[in-house]
């Protein structure tokens, strides 16, 4: 059985298995919350007085010499105890919730507010796509940055999260070659659930002059209503002053649908992969329950390392 390993880098200080100082390691990334965390556990001595607030963190997990970079950010807390050193701190979305800006963005697509935005921050980019195009895009500082980029994904349907490399995507899922998880090899545990939506359609109303005056068009208010529509009855309402054409009611009624229909979801625990990432696609199978097997979204990341779990890995997913 291989061993697990990890290379741990706070500040100028190294953490190595080697040195036998490190008790344990969290790390948690995931799209539903707004910042990844780690939590590092050290046991009390002269490299963990080095430590400060605002250190750079570079952790990579894996087995013997196969690791890989799993999270990178900043040390915001440190705990020292009798026995033990708590280190935590997060990736760079901490540096959206913290930036509000006001800016008026015209003939803009949601991907160049997007970047905008995070260059604002000071967040590198790693992949970020282009999405619904808008004659006029408020952002003020009722919001923080984050908040504004997850309302623009929502419209647009993709995700936006921060990755294991501390690198922004803004993007629409697309299934990828599957990362296998099979009972009796790799797989611990294993739960999912099926939310039965209220609603079998949305319906987007806006509010602009661009349907009947082109997109040019400044008027706030139009004489006909702005509608985009999808699904069937009973169907969702939702008021948004963003959307200022047809085409854009249309297209967020679209990708609110599709949310709306992704309604499976679940998670599994499985021996240490440090090689899986958010936004990739897993595949599990053998299971005797047909409803827990498939393709799947990861979500969420958590890697756990220390001394009564061994490495596991849990991964929320969604069909």
């Amino acid at each position: 059985m291989l061993k697990p390993g990890y290379d741990v880098t706070i500040g100028s200080e190294a953490f190595r298995p080697s040195m036998g100082t490190v008790i344990g390691i969290r790390v948690s990334l995931s799209m539903n919350v707004p910042a990844g965390w780690f939590e590092i556990l050290l046991g009390p001595g002269d490299k963990s007085r080095k430590l400060k607030s605002g250190d750079e963190v570079s952790i990579q997990l894996g087995y013997k010499d196969d690791l890989h970079d799993i999270f990178k950010g900043l040390v915001t807390d440190i705990e020292p105890g009798i026995s033990e050193v708590r280190v935590s701190g997060c990736n760079a979305a901490s540096r959206l919730l913290d930036l509000r800006a006001n800016q008026v963005y015209e003939n803009q697509t949601a991907g160049e507010i997007v970047s905008d935005l995070a260059q604002k921050a000071g967040v590198q980019k790693d992949e970020v796509s282009a999405g619904i195009s808008f004659p006029m895009y408020v952002v003020d500082d009722s919001k923080n940055a984050y908040e504004h980029l997850r309302e623009l994904a929502e419209r647009c349907g993709f995700d936006v999260y921060i990755t294991g490399g501390n690198k922004l995507v803004f993007k629409k899922y697309k299934s990828s070659e599957p990362y296998a998880i099979s009972y009796g090899r790799n797989l611990i545990e294993t739960e999912s659930f099926d939310w039965k939506p209220s609603f079998r359609g949305v319906t987007v109303q806006g509010e602009g002059a661009a349907s009947y005056a082109g997109a040019e068009a400044v008027h706030w208010f139009a004489k006909k209503q702005i509608e985009g529509v999808a699904g069937s009855e009973p169907s969702l309402l939702t008021h948004d002053p963003v959307v200022r054409d047809t085409h854009t009611a249309e297209k967020v009624a679209r990708a609110k649908m599709e949310a709306l229909s992704r309604s499976v979801y679940g998670f599994v625990k499985i021996l240490g992969t440090a090689e899986v990432k958010l936004g990739d696609t897993i595949k599990v199978e053998g299971l005797k329950d047909e409803r827990l097997n498939g393709e799947f979204q990861v979500r969420a990341v958590d890697h756990i390392l220390n001394r009564r779990d061994g490495f596991i890995t849990l991964l929320g997913w969604r069909a």
